[in-house]
């Protein structure tokens, strides 16, 4: 079993516990408030565990699930098993995408997130940067390439940030994307050359 099924188990597994367990969630989520007064430095990870409803979970596991595995594959043929590259740019992108959100909503006592979203968004835009011509399918219908589709992603959080008209934390999408775009090009920093040479093969 690769360290990315586990990974989607094991975020499945909790993620439906807290579904039915209401105490548990609320120890797991991410709360800034909670965070800087009781030390509880390790929800900037537990949070990726827990998720609003089925459909945040499904959609959270299934890109982690199909992106996750293409990158374990390739962290393996680069570093021998890839486990540990693997799980390190996963949870530095979790971590990474809390960040802002953490400073900003310090001292918001209402505030809390929960989602693997910024840890997924990593582990994408990684995979992204790694074949940046590989068709994505916008609206899961259009393919375009993953490239125009991270552009395109960039875009759409960028704005919905800015918005706030929702509960979702689309900062961390966008600063998980950048995290694990960040932790690849320190683990490999050849995957930039590769990327730009991969771009010109297409005015070449």
């Amino acid at each position: 079993m690769n360290a990315n099924l586990i990974l989607v188990i094991s975020i499945g597994i909790v993620s439906y516990m807290c579904f039915t367990n209401r105490d548990l969630f609320n120890k797991l989520l991410f709360s800034p408030y909670v965070i800087l007064r009781e030390k509880q430095w390790y929800r900037f990870l537990t949070s990726a565990w827990v998720h609003g409803d089925f459909m945040h979970l499904f959609v959270n596991l299934f890109v982690l699930y199909s992106f996750g595995n293409f990158l374990e594959l390739v962290f393996s043929s680069w570093f021998g098993n890839g486990i540990l590259q693997y799980l390190l740019l996963f949870v530095g992108s979790v971590i990474i995408a809390h960040i802002p959100t953490y400073l900003k909503e310090k001292d918001s006592y209402n505030y809390s997130s929960v989602g693997a979203s910024g840890g997924v968004s990593g582990v994408l835009f990684a995979s992204i940067l790694i074949q940046p011509l590989q068709p994505l399918y916008l609206f899961a219908i259009i393919p375009i390439p993953g490239i125009m589709f991270g552009v395109l992603y960039m875009f759409y959080t960028h704005r919905m940030a800015a918005k706030s008209s929702d509960n979702i934390n689309h900062e961390a999408h966008m600063f998980g994307a950048l995290g694990g775009m960040l932790i690849l090009v320190v683990l490999r920093p050849t995957v930039i050359p590769a990327f730009i040479s991969q771009l010109m093969s297409l005015v070449g």
